[in-house]
Parts: structure tokens; C-alpha cells; sequence
């Protein structure tokens, strides 16, 4: 791995890393919003609904940890190479 390739993978992860706590905190508080909802709706099927989208929610959490996993083991080689 080069310099330039090293430097480079640390500039996309940092972006990784921001991107993914930015979204982390968006999600986190539309999340709150519909949850939320559901406790307060009386309604079966509006709340059996609400609750999928809460699913919904927790896989993008879920596709964001894994994003933020695969981010990390991408810098081994650079540890390999120094």
C-alpha cells in the first residue's frame, strides 16, 4: 500500500465514520418519532404498521454498524504495511 493509498483510505473512512454517526442521529430521532406514535395510537393496524417501520429502522441501524465494522477491518492492511 502506498502513501497516497493510505492516506486515502484514511480520508474515506473519517467520512465513513462522520456519515454514520450523522445518520446515526437521524434515525435515532425519526425512530423515537414513530415509536412514540405507536404507544400513543389505539388503532391495530396503524400500530401492527408502525411497528414494521420500527423493524425497518433497526435494520438501517443494523446496515450502519456493519458499514462502520467493515470501515475498521479496511485499515488492517494498513497495519500490515507500517
Amino acid at each position: 500500500m502506498t502513501n497516497k493509498e493510505r492516506k486515502k483510505l484514511d480520508d474515506l473512512i473519517a467520512r465513513v465514520f462522520t456519515l454514520a454517526f450523522q445518520l446515526g442521529t437521524n434515525v435515532d430521532q425519526l425512530y423515537r418519532e414513530v415509536r412514540e406514535l405507536r404507544f400513543n395510537t389505539q388503532d391495530k393496524d396503524f400500530e401492527a404498521a408502525l411497528i414494521n417501520l420500527e423493524h425497518a429502522f433497526f435494520m438501517v441501524v443494523q446496515s450502519i454498524n456493519i458499514l462502520k465494522e467493515q470501515s475498521r477491518n479496511a485499515t488492517i492492511p494498513t497495519r500490515k504495511a507500517g
